[in-house]
């Protein structure tokens, strides 16, 4: 057996597959033809920002990746952490700085400074005084910060909102990339899928959209500290928070699909590997995957 660890899909164990058969079941013709907002989905999306410390008029969009590419390829220049996502980094019209905001790395140069509270690939989390630091770094500068809060619900963080903060966020970590919702306090020309909207609403109404949350966040903590310390001599950083890990070993020592962990640097970089914890539990990891 070769379980994959590329990606940070939910654990099938907690996703709520049942409920979601049921809900299905209530979709008819107004449902699927409706365009902008389904009605309930404010309270869902609302109650999603009042967990991360938050509260704003909220815009939709399809994903979260969608808000953040607009927003990159209509800005004059755009700034990053390294490491950090993927599809940011290898953007060329993002220029990266090495270090992270959580350890006290803060370089504001550009117009616009990607940046996530919980950093994807190394799962370390940027805490209250590092946050302080940026926001006020970005305002004498005028820097906008675009701050992507997908993996913050796994995490004891909270997020932050300001005049020149752009927050987007969405489900794709919590219920799956299917769920095509994304919320952001910038004005979007998006138009959401009605049924993920109408899934989202009614998963809250049910209330299994907190049990699915608080079980993800518990049991995904207990993952990363686990396999924190089988790994412990190789850790790029020790994680703090998210579904991700990188190590220093390269991804041919591990008999699992993995991700090569160089593509979260621009400059040039050997012998890392991405693992994520979300799917499988630790005793599995530990038990197929052979360093």
């Amino acid at each position: 057996m070769c379980i994959d660890l590329r990606r940070g899909f939910p654990d099938p164990k907690i996703f709520p597959s049942e409920e979601i058969k049921e809900i299905l079941k209530e979709i008819d013709y107004n449902i699927i033809n409706t365009e902008g907002k389904i009605d309930g989905i404010d309270e869902a999306i609302h109650y999603m920002l009042k967990i991360r410390g938050v509260d704003f008029e909220f815009y939709l969009a399809t994903s979260a990746m969608e808000v953040i590419n607009n927003i990159i390829t209509h800005a004059k220049s755009v700034g990053c952490e390294e490491p950090t996502h993927d599809s940011i980094i290898q953007n060329q019209k993002v220029i990266p700085h090495e270090g992270l905001v959580a350890e006290g790395k803060i370089e504001l140069n550009e117009e616009y400074f990607y940046f996530s509270i919980v950093n994807n690939p190394t799962g370390k989390v940027a805490k209250r005084k590092e946050i302080e630091k940026l926001i006020e770094e970005a305002k004498d500068k005028g820097t906008k910060i675009i701050l992507d809060d997908v993996y913050g619900y796994f995490s004891d963080s909270n997020a932050f909102i300001d005049d020149n903060v752009i927050y987007v966020s969405s489900f794709s970590r919590i219920l799956g990339s299917g769920i095509r919702i994304a919320f952001t306090n910038m004005k979007t020309n998006s138009k959401p899928s009605s049924l993920s909207q109408y899934l989202v609403k009614r998963l809250y109404e049910m209330g299994t959209l907190k049990k699915v949350i608080d079980m993800e966040k518990e049991i995904y903590s207990s993952r990363l500290n686990g396999i924190s310390k089988y790994f412990e001599k190789y850790l790029y950083k020790k994680p703090e928070g998210g579904v991700s890990i990188l190590l220093s070993l390269p991804p041919e020592k591990f008999n699992a699909k993995v991700i090569d962990g160089s593509i979260y640097f621009r400059r040039k970089i050997k012998g890392l590997t991405r693992l994520t914890i979300s799917r499988y539990d630790i005793k599995d990891i530990i038990k197929i995957v052979k360093v």
